[in-house]
């Protein structure tokens, strides 16, 4: 598994998500300033639609989420599951910034544990 330069930190709004191409796969960055940035699928799954970077950042439960767009499903930046509907989940991706260089781990079946570290 190797790091994979995504863009430079400062490409990326704060508080805010973007959307970006990683291994064959369009994912969603989110800056959440001290909490951390989180990557995770930029499709969501209810739709098909690659829109999730564009979704609203809330706190939940004591989780954060991010709330689809379309109909609003809400997926936790840390593991990827959807409250409204345990059927529906994403894949999220470890992610650092490096030497202000956003990097993403390349994994094999793209499912790994979100950076909560």
């Amino acid at each position: 598994m190797n790091w994979v330069n995504i863009c430079e930190e400062t490409a990326l709004p704060g508080f805010g998500g973007v959307a970006a191409w990683f291994d064959d796969t369009a994912i969603a960055i989110f800056n959440l300033g001290e909490r951390g940035l989180f990557a995770l699928d930029n499709t969501d799954p209810a739709t098909g639609v690659s829109l999730l970077s564009r979704g609203l950042i809330c706190d939940l439960e004591g989780d954060i989420f991010v709330a689809s767009p379309l109909h609003k499903q809400h997926y936790s930046l840390r593991d990827g599951s959807c409250i409204e509907d345990e059927s529906l989940s994403v894949n999220v991706y470890q992610v650092k910034c490096e030497d202000g260089r956003v990097l993403v781990k390349s994994a094999v079946d793209n499912t790994c544990d979100s950076a909560r570290k």
